[in-house]
């Protein structure tokens, strides 16, 4: 159980994120000045941040965030901010953009509270037919596309090579697994080694948080 605060402007939206943690047996409350940070690092809270607040409200906060180490989990409606908001905060952090997942909500909390290296925010704009990782467009080829929206069907699940060939090289027979092998090791190096687990005996899975 972990102490969690909220700071933000809906009151609808800071109760849509206070009501999956506290089932997941968080302490969580709602903050309104920054005068609510406790003074000492052994009861530091993780704080999910409403990027829409005014700068002036924030810069007071970050500085004592900063001083005792505390994550912060930003949140916006805005994908476009997602980089900027990363860069903001000198401590550890992460942003969940709007809509999520109660799933990729408590995964973003977990891994702050454990402090490992967050994975980036993936998307897929299809129309486009782009891949964007925080924001920043990824230069892929169109089988490296295939590849990735083959594996964002079924992410956070395993995938078989046999599947991964059908579904992005249209291929109905086993053919030849060691081509998809090179095209996930190429497209690890462009979404990060982290991003794509191997499954053993199996195939590849997509993390997405």
């Amino acid at each position: 159980m972990a102490n969690i605060l909220i700071y933000g402007i809906d009151p609808a939206m800071t109760q849509r994120l206070a009501n999956p943690l506290r089932r997941e047996k968080h302490h969580v409350r709602f903050l309104e000045t920054s005068d609510l940070i406790p003074q000492d690092t052994e009861d530091a809270p993780l704080v999910l941040l409403d990027a829409r607040l005014k700068w002036s409200a924030c810069r007071p906060l970050f500085a004592k965030l900063q001083k005792l180490g505390c994550p912060v989990l930003f949140y916006t409606g805005d994908r476009r901010m997602v980089s900027h908001l990363r860069a903001l905060y000198s401590g550890s952090s992460d942003v969940i953009t709007i809509p999520f997942s109660q799933k990729m909500l408590i995964t973003k909390v977990t891994t702050l509270l454990g402090n490992e290296a967050p994975l980036g925010t993936l998307i897929v704009d299809e129309t486009e037919r782009v891949a964007l990782l925080d924001g920043e467009r990824v230069e892929l080829t169109a089988q490296e596309y295939a590849l990735l929206l083959a594996l964002m069907e079924n992410a956070d699940m395993a995938v078989s090579r046999e599947q991964l060939l059908r579904k992005a090289w249209g291929y109905q027979s086993m053919g030849d697994t060691r081509t998809v092998d090179v095209h996930v090791q190429r497209l690890r190096k462009k979404l990060g080694g982290e991003r794509i687990e191997t499954v053993y005996k199996c195939g590849y899975r997509l993390k997405m948080a």
